[in-house]
């Protein structure tokens, strides 16, 4: 591939310090206190759970965002700090607050009340998780991540240690770790948020064709730093996402399918664990630390950098049309179809639709192509985008968008060209970059998955960092949002009629909410060489996001928006817990899931989130790591006894009664990588 870049650039540069931003409304939400008994382990320490959102209040009125032209994804906006809402404990706080000041008097702490404690803390994606922390830290380097987790165990240590001796009822606030902060455990009323917001520095080594991305990147900020030297490294498709979240959850994009998932293409990991020791690990050093981060959820400690793989692309092809359905059954053909062209899916069990018995089973499209669909509520149109970054057809050299776009705008005038007669040479060359001449997508000339007709049909090249990377900004909006995300094998009849229902039935909300359906399979499905990760969803085709929405009304309506918008978002997970080959994701948003009423009653195969050698190896990393349970807000790990999703390693830690993870001495981490004060002034110099 030729690149338009030239060789003399730095091997490191520094992008996009945290944007400053006007306040334009008012929020207050009130928070929920814990209280805490006398031992020390977080996960089991808390009388009250501190629900996400606005527990108990009216609702927070939000501005819808201009158009700007300024290349950023598009973040929720910031009402003005008009007033505060912290109602917890305000002693523990001050207990905390000193703790920390007294670790490094130099940490960045922000107080409930604060103009910048209110502009960070409404900066979330989603507006139902605003809420008001106890405190916000905001550490700049290594070395102040671990002083804030030492002056946090100093914290409960005092607090603690005061209501054994004066017979206090001192609470004790959880650690909420804020990165790109879509999470909904970003923020939580009541706790201490550590947010990595200061931390955003992405350094490129183009000759390696590796990256260093600190903890609180963005993936729009990696995007922006690799597109200068011609690179993409394996993200999700919504650039407001923080990365290290993306690789803690697996990680999916548009080159999934030809470079894997984010997680697999992570070289080494620096996190800082609960005692506050730096550790370096990869694939050989301190497996068990990267096992577990790389798509396990994390929950070990927080992770400061990731070293990634890039790629070398620079353009893509985008494929975007509407299919209208006017009635269940042309749904159900459109996502049969659709399943068959990119997986090569046919539901032949007993019992299906007999239409199935016109599909071919085959080993489906390109693995250079990612498709996804949205099955929208308040419509009956199905959306369809199709993506190729099959580089030995699309070229990459630069210039190369700009002579297409012109060709473009020939072609409008084309009839106009002709009449004065002017050549159409330019428009000649780009026929052999059009739609049937890509791999894949050409196969959807003639395929419209069962329907007569499509509407709206857009093909054209694009940029990949900067063009296709954003179209995620643009359809996952920030807003009032209840979501959850499942794995599926296939999309069987079963699997498609509980998302037909969902979404063109009587049981759909008919609003702003959706399903998308993204695309895996292709190199994802690959098992081998690659057990040093714990993301064992290989074998999944497809990720099912199902996406809740209600727009922020008056007081009386927003209360019953939500819950209808809730009730519709768990009826929809819960049919799929019992679908065959489903699977929950390792996203804390699984947290939410529901097994039943009473909690009795053991749940279905598609509620688990890992099988049981993955899930048993993860809880025992966690209990050494993690011991007091510090991380209790990181993904939940759950596992079917005797479940089994992919090849053992027999070279890798086989679960037993005795954990033998290397790394791991007497319950405590190797001295040797811990800081020192060396190590501490070297990390303090370079981020200076």
């Amino acid at each position: 591939m030729s690149s338009n870049k030239t060789n003399n650039k730095p091997s490191s540069i520094r992008i996009y310090p945290p944007p400053s931003s006007t306040p334009t409304s008012s929020a207050s939400v009130p928070s929920t206190s814990f209280t805490h008994n006398q031992s020390y382990n977080l996960a089991t320490s808390f009388t009250a759970s501190g629900g996400v959102g606005s527990s108990g209040s009216g609702p927070v009125q939000f501005h819808r965002r201009k158009n700007s032209t300024i290349p950023v994804p598009k973040p929720s906006h910031k009402p003005p700090s008009s007033s505060h809402s912290f109602r917890g404990d305000i002693k523990s706080q001050d207990v905390f607050a000193a703790a920390f000041k007294k670790r490094n008097d130099k940490l960045i702490v922000l107080f409930p009340g604060e103009p910048k404690f209110e502009m960070e803390r409404v900066d979330m994606w989603n507006h139902d998780s605003i809420c008001t922390p106890c405190l916000i830290l905001q550490p700049r380097t290594n070395k102040e991540v671990s002083d804030c987790l030492v002056g946090y165990d100093y914290g409960i240590r005092k607090c603690i240690s005061t209501n054994r001796k004066l017979g206090t009822k001192l609470v004790i606030p959880r650690l909420a770790i804020a990165g790109g902060r879509n999470s909904i455990n970003a923020m939580r009323s009541g706790s201490i948020v550590l947010d990595m917001s200061k931390m955003r520095c992405v350094r490129v080594n183009s000759k390696a064709q590796l990256c260093k991305v600190q903890g609180g990147a963005r993936i729009i900020e990696l995007d922006a730093a690799l597109s200068e030297y011609g690179f993409i490294a394996v993200t999700g498709t919504q650039q407001n996402v923080g990365v290290v979240g993306c690789v803690l959850g697996g990680g999916y994009g548009y080159a999934s399918r030809k470079y894997g998932m984010a997680c697999e293409n992570v070289l080494k990991v620096e996190v800082v664990l609960a005692d506050g020791s730096l550790k370096a690990c990869s694939r050989k050093t301190r497996p068990d630390l990267f096992y577990s981060i790389c798509g396990g959820g994390g929950g070990v400690g927080i992770v400061v950098s990731l070293t990634l793989k890039c790629y070398p692309l620079v353009h893509a092809a985008l494929l975007t049309y509407d299919l209208p359905t006017i009635d269940l059954e042309q749904r159900r053909t459109v996502l049969r179809h659709w399943a068959n062209w990119i997986n090569g899916d046919v539901d032949k069990s007993q019992g299906c639709n007999p239409k199935n018995l016109s599909l071919r089973e085959n080993d489906g499209t390109h693995k250079e192509v990612y498709s996804q669909l949205m099955l929208p509520t308040d419509s009956s149109t199905v959306k369809f985008l199709g993506t190729s970054i099959d580089d030995n057809v699309i070229p990459q050299s630069g210039g190369f968008i700009e002579r297409y776009e012109e060709a473009e705008r020939k072609a409008k005038r084309r009839g106009k060209l002709f009449k004065f007669g002017k050549s159409s040479s330019a428009i000649d060359e780009m026929k052999q970059y059009s739609w049937e001449n890509i791999p894949g997508l050409a196969d959807l000339v003639t395929n419209k998955f069962g329907v007569s007709t499509r509407n709206h049909v857009q093909y054209r090249m694009l940029r990949y960092a900067d063009q296709l990377q954003s179209l995620g900004s643009d359809y996952f909006t920030s807003g009032n949002v209840y979501i959850a995300m499942k794995y599926a094998e296939s999309l069987s009849d079963y699997i498609i009629e509980i998302l037909v229902q969902a979404t063109l039935g009587e049981k759909r909300p008919n609003n702003g909410s959706r399903i998308y359906i993204h695309s895996l399979g292709g190199e994802i499905s690959e098992h081998a060489g690659k057990q040093h990760v714990s993301f064992n969803a290989r074998h999944m085709k497809y990720i099912i996001f199902i996406e809740g929405s209600w727009e922020a009304v008056a007081e009386h309506k927003y209360a019953k928006e939500k819950e209808k918008v809730k009730e519709w978002v768990n009826w929809v997970v819960k049919q799929l817990h019992v679908a065959k080959g489903t699977q929950s994701t390792a996203h804390p948003e699984s947290m939410r899931d529901q097994v039943s009423r009473s909690g009795k009653t053991k749940p279905s195969s598609g509620w688990y989130n890992f099988d049981e050698v993955t899930g048993k190896r993860l809880a025992e990393i966690k209990s050494k790591r993690d011991p007091r349970s510090v991380f209790c807000l990181a993904s939940r790990i759950s596992w079917q006894e005797g479940s089994r999703f992919t090849p053992v390693d027999t070279n890798l830690h086989v679960v037993s009664n005795q954990l033998n993870i290397p790394g791991i001495k007497n319950n405590k981490g190797d001295s040797i990588d811990s800081f020192t004060p060396t190590d501490l002034q070297e990390e303090s110099n370079e981020d200076e």
